[in-house]
C-alpha cells in the first residue's frame, strides 16, 4: 500500500462523496483519474483492506432490530463460523476477543424472528450458544481507522 492508496482509504472513511461518480470525485482530491481510483480501491478490496464500501443507516426509522451477540467458538471452527455470518446482510461487524466469549457481532434485521431464525441455525450447526444482549443506551460512534 502506497501514499495514494493510504489518502483514498482516509477519504473513504472520512468524507466519500456523495455524487453521481464519486471515484471521479475522490480522483480530484488524490490527483488521478476515475479509472485508477477504481482499480486501486477494487486492488483494496482484493487485498482485503476494504471488506465493503456502503451506507450506514438509521435501523429504527427503518423500523429495523438488531442484537449484539456474544459466543465462544472452538479455534478450528473459528474462521467457518465468521464467514457464515458474515454472508448475512445484517451482520454489520464482528470481531475475536479475548475471554469466553470470544467472538462478538452486531445483526440488524426486518424482525426479531428473522434474527432468532438466523442464530438458531447456527446455534443448531454449529453446536453452540450464541447469547443475545438487549440495546439498553444506543452510543454513536465515528470509527475512523487513519491509516
Amino acid at each position: 500500500m502506497d501514499e495514494i492508496d493510504k489518502k483514498i482509504l482516509n477519504t473513504m472513511q472520512k468524507e466519500f462523496p456523495v455524487d453521481q461518480r464519486p471515484f471521479a470525485e475522490m480522483g480530484k482530491f488524490v490527483g488521478m483519474e476515475e479509472k485508477e481510483v477504481i482499480e486501486r480501491v477494487k486492488k483494496l478490496k482484493s487485498d482485503g483492506y476494504i471488506r465493503r464500501i456502503g451506507p450506514i443507516l438509521e435501523r429504527k426509522k427503518l423500523k429495523y432490530v438488531s442484537a449484539l451477540c456474544g459466543v465462544h467458538v472452538v479455534e478450528d471452527k473459528l474462521m467457518d463460523f465468521v464467514d457464515e455470518i458474515n454472508k448475512h446482510s445484517g451482520v454489520t461487524h464482528n470481531y475475536e476477543r479475548a475471554g469466553d466469549l470470544n467472538v462478538w457481532f452486531t445483526i440488524a434485521a426486518k424482525t426479531s424472528n428473522d434474527i432468532e431464525g438466523f442464530l438458531s441455525d447456527m446455534e443448531n450447526k454449529y453446536t453452540i450458544k450464541i447469547y443475545r444482549f438487549p440495546e439498553k443506551k444506543v452510543f454513536k460512534i465515528k470509527t475512523f481507522f487513519p491509516v
